[in-house]
C-alpha cells in the first residue's frame, strides 16, 4: 500500500444465493466517512448456494439486512434463521472489524469496519447503511448496541432501522453494566437478585469475599462491564488444584482469592462480586416489544466451551412461571424491544435468580429457532412495524440440542464448506 495511514476498510462479495443478484465479479469504492483512512473494496465469491424456485418466492418482499458481529459465534447460525423466511428475500450484509472466511461464506457481503470501541465505528456503519440501503440492523455484540442507540436519529436519518432494546442510552447504559442491572432491578423492579458487591481495590475485595462466606462458601466474580464470558471466575478454596490439572481441560473458571489477586493487582476495573448459585443454569430468548412480551424460551445449559452453550435443551419445567414473571418484569422495567437475552440460576432454596442480561441476539439463539421461535426474523418483522401481535407459539419443548464443528475453508476468491467436499 502506498500510505501506511491508508487501511483495508472493506472486504465484499456477492453471491448467487439471491436472485436479485448478480453473478459476475465487480469492483466497488466506499468513500472515506473519516480523514484518517482510505477504504477499498474487493469482491469475493461465495460458495454457490442452490437457487430458491421462482415458486417459492413469489410474493416475497425484498430486504436489505446487516448482521453486525461478522465473526462472533451466533453469526453464522442467526444468518441461516434469517435465510428461513417466507415472507422476506433478505440481502444479508455482514460487518464486524474482523473478518474470517465464514464471514464471506455466510453472508451475501462482508464488510470491514473500524472497532466497535472506536469513535469512527458509529459514522462508518451509517455510511455503509445509506450506500448499500439497509433497512434493518440487528447487531449482536455486545459493544455495538451503545453507540447505535447514541446514534439513532442518524440511522433513521438514512432509511434504517437498527432492533436495539432500548433507545434510550441511559437506560442501554443500565442493562450493560451488570452491578447497575442488579442494582436497578433489585431497587425499582423489586426483584429477588443473588447477593453481591463490588470492588476496585484489593481490599475491597477481600472484604466482599469474606462477607459472602469465601473460602468456605464458592464465590463468583466477573467484571461489572464485559461481554461473554471474559473476566468470569468462580473463587473455590477447596477445588483441589492437582485433580483439576490432571483430570479436567483448563477452562480457567476456578481460581483462589489469592491467585486472582496476584493477576488483577492492588487496583483494578470494578469487579462484581457475587454469591454463588448452586442450581441450574437457565438461558432464557425473550421476544418483546415496547414492553409487551411475546415469547419467553429457557434452555438449560448441559455443556458449556469457552462460555458458547454447546449442549443444550428447551426446557418448559417446575421454574417456568418463575422465569416468565421475571422475564416480564424485565421486559415491562425497561420499556424493552425486540429480543432480551437473560442468564438466570437456582439458589439455594431452588427460585432461579438473575445473574445478567444480554441486550443482543445470543450466541445460542437458534435453539429457539429450532424450538418454533424464529426471533431474528420475527425482530426483523417488528422493526418493519409488520410482526402480527396476535402470532401464537407452539415451542417445542424438550428440544436438545449439540452444537458439533462445522468448517469453512477460503482459496484464492473462493469459500466452501465441509458439506461441499
Amino acid at each position: 500500500m502506498k500510505n501506511q495511514i491508508s487501511v483495508l476498510l472493506s472486504l465484499a462479495f456477492r453471491s448467487p444465493r439471491a436472485s436479485h443478484l448478480s453473478n459476475k465479479h465487480s469492483c466497488a469504492t466506499l468513500n472515506a466517512h473519516v480523514g484518517w483512512f482510505s477504504q477499498k473494496v474487493h469482491q469475493r465469491l461465495a460458495r454457490p448456494i442452490e437457487p430458491v424456485h421462482a415458486s417459492e418466492t413469489y410474493g416475497m418482499r425484498d430486504l436489505t439486512v446487516l448482521v453486525t458481529g461478522a465473526t462472533a459465534p451466533g453469526f453464522v447460525s442467526i444468518v441461516k434463521a434469517l435465510r428461513k423466511s417466507r415472507k422476506y428475500r433478505m440481502r444479508i450484509i455482514g460487518t464486524d472489524f474482523r473478518l474470517r472466511p465464514s464471514s464471506f461464506h455466510f453472508a451475501d457481503e462482508a464488510i470491514l469496519l473500524p472497532d466497535n470501541r472506536s469513535s469512527e465505528f458509529a459514522n462508518a456503519l451509517i455510511e455503509v447503511c445509506e450506500k448499500k440501503h439497509v433497512d434493518v440492523i440487528l447487531p449482536i455484540r455486545t459493544d455495538d448496541q451503545l453507540p447505535i442507540c447514541e446514534n439513532l436519529r442518524q440511522f433513521r436519518e438514512v432509511d434504517t432501522e437498527p432492533a436495539i432494546v432500548v433507545t434510550n442510552p441511559r437506560l442501554m447504559r443500565t442493562l450493560l453494566d451488570k452491578k447497575k442491572l442488579l442494582e436497578y432491578s433489585s431497587r425499582v423492579l423489586d426483584l429477588e437478585i443473588p447477593r453481591f458487591a463490588s470492588a476496585s481495590t484489593r481490599t475491597d475485595l477481600e472484604k466482599a469475599v469474606e462477607r459472602l462466606g469465601y473460602p468456605d462458601r464458592p464465590v463468583v466474580v466477573k467484571p461489572s462491564l464485559s461481554q461473554g464470558s471474559r473476566g468470569f471466575r468462580i473463587l473455590d478454596a477447596t477445588k483441589d488444584r492437582r485433580t483439576l490439572f490432571f483430570e479436567e481441560k483448563p477452562t480457567g473458571i476456578y481460581t483462589t482469592l489469592d491467585d486472582l489477586v496476584s493477576i488483577v493487582g492492588e487496583r483494578f476495573p470494578e469487579l462484581l462480586v457475587m454469591e454463588y448459585l448452586p442450581g441450574k443454569e437457565y438461558t432464557l430468548d425473550v421476544l418483546c416489544r415496547k414492553g409487551r412480551t411475546f415469547a419467553v424460551v429457557p434452555r438449560l445449559r448441559v455443556r458449556m466451551t469457552g462460555g458458547i452453550t454447546t449442549g443444550g435443551i428447551v426446557a418448559k419445567d417446575e421454574n417456568y412461571e418463575t422465569l416468565h414473571s421475571t422475564a416480564s418484569a424485565l421486559v415491562e422495567g425497561f420499556g424493552a424491544s425486540y429480543n432480551l437475552g437473560m442468564q438466570l440460576r437456582e439458589s439455594d432454596s431452588g427460585t432461579p435468580l438473575l445473574l445478567e442480561i444480554n441486550p443482543r441476539l445470543q450466541g445460542t439463539t437458534i435453539i429457539s429457532v429450532a424450538a418454533g421461535v424464529n426471533i431474528p426474523e420475527l425482530m426483523v418483522q417488528m422493526a418493519l412495524r409488520e410482526y402480527d401481535y396476535d402470532t401464537r407459539f407452539d415451542v417445542r419443548w424438550g428440544l436438545e440440542m449439540d452444537r458439533v464443528w462445522f468448517e469453512v475453508f477460503q482459496f484464492e476468491e473462493r469459500t466452501w464448506a465441509t458439506d461441499d467436499l
